[in-house]
């Protein structure tokens, strides 16, 4: 087999299939869009840059998607080689990654802000302002002390 089709299996197989295909499952909770956290039992691995490339933070493992088949069905190159082959063009099951959705919408953001106690002297609010802009904490004491 030519450098070039290596290249081009290296391109087409993702990691996570390769680690779905052996038992992996993604942890959703730990896991960001750069970062897709696999677990197995006890076993760590954490694919990263989309999908090519790997690393096992309980050690110093880490590689393509070669030096994972390799890890984990150990044997020589050519076995390796079969193995990331059968697995060309195969789509993981899962999304490796979806964002979390906790964005509030504007009639919470309005109800938060309207349950927030006014501004009055000697609270902590008040103390950070006067500190950081004298001039219109003057201004809001003669309004609070006017009020």
């Amino acid at each position: 087999m030519q450098r070039e089709d290596i290249e081009r299996l290296r391109e087409r197989v993702s990691c996570a299939v390769a680690l779905e295909q052996a038992g992996f499952e993604i942890d959703l909770k730990e896991s960001t869009r750069r970062a897709v956290k696999f677990r197995r039992g006890g076993d760590i691995i954490i694919v990263t840059h989309e999908g090519r490339g790997w690393f096992d933070p309980l050690s110093d493992r880490k590689g393509d998607v070669f030096a994972l088949i390799g890890f984990l069905q150990p044997g020589d190159f050519r076995a390796t080689l079969t193995a990331v082959g059968a697995l060309a063009g195969v789509q993981p099951l899962h999304p490796t990654w979806r964002p979390r959705t906790s964005r509030g919408t504007a009639a919470d953001i309005t109800e938060r802000w309207s349950a927030r106690s006014l501004l009055r002297q000697g609270a902590r609010a008040h103390a950070y302002l006067s500190r950081c802009a004298p001039s219109r904490a003057r201004c809001c004491n003669r309004r609070l002390t006017a009020g």
